[in-house]
C-alpha cells in the first residue's frame, strides 16, 4: 500500500469521526432549530424583564399586577405563541416563565456562569427590579 494511499484513508476517517463528533456534541440539524428557538424566547424574556424593571423604577418602585399593559407580542414566546408567565414574589422580586424545548445545560459553553441557562419544558427565571437584567447569549 503506498504512502499516498494510506494518507488519503487516514484523512477519510479523521473526517468522517469530526463529522460524527460534531452531531454527538451540537446535535443534528433539527436540535439546532430549537436550541435557536429557545435562544429566541430567551431574548424576548430577557426584554420583557427589562421592561418590568423600567416600569418598577418609573412606577413608584411598584411592581405591575400582571403583564396586561405591556405590549402583547413582547409578553409571549416568539416560538409558541404562549403568554410568559409572571409572578411577582415581593415589592421588587419577580419570576418570568416560559417553556423551553431543550436543556441548555447540556449544551457545551464557554460561560458556565451564564445566568439564563435552563432545563428543558417549563422554567422559572428569576429578577429583583432594582438589578440591571443580564443580557441573554448570542448563541448557545
Amino acid at each position: 500500500m503506498s504512502r499516498d494511499l494510506r494518507a488519503g484513508i487516514a484523512a477519510t476517517i479523521a473526517v468522517v469521526a469530526a463529522g460524527i463528533l460534531g452531531f454527538h456534541v451540537l446535535g443534528g440539524p433539527s436540535n439546532q432549530r430549537l436550541v435557536q428557538a429557545d435562544l429566541r424566547t430567551v431574548r424576548q424574556l430577557s426584554e420583557l424583564a427589562r421592561q418590568i424593571n423600567v416600569t418598577w423604577s418609573t412606577g413608584g418602585k411598584t411592581l405591575p399586577g400582571d403583564l396586561t399593559h405591556f405590549p402583547g407580542p413582547g409578553k409571549q414566546d416568539p416560538v409558541s405563541g404562549r403568554p410568559f408567565l409572571y409572578h411577582p414574589r415581593s415589592s421588587e422580586e419577580y419570576d418570568l416563565c416560559a417553556t423551553f424545548a431543550t436543556d441548555s445545560r447540556n449544551i457545551p459553553k464557554d460561560n458556565t456562569a451564564d445566568p439564563w441557562i435552563h432545563p428543558k419544558g417549563d422554567y422559572c427565571f428569576g429578577f429583583h427590579a432594582s438589578q440591571p437584567v443580564p443580557f441573554p447569549p448570542y448563541s448557545y
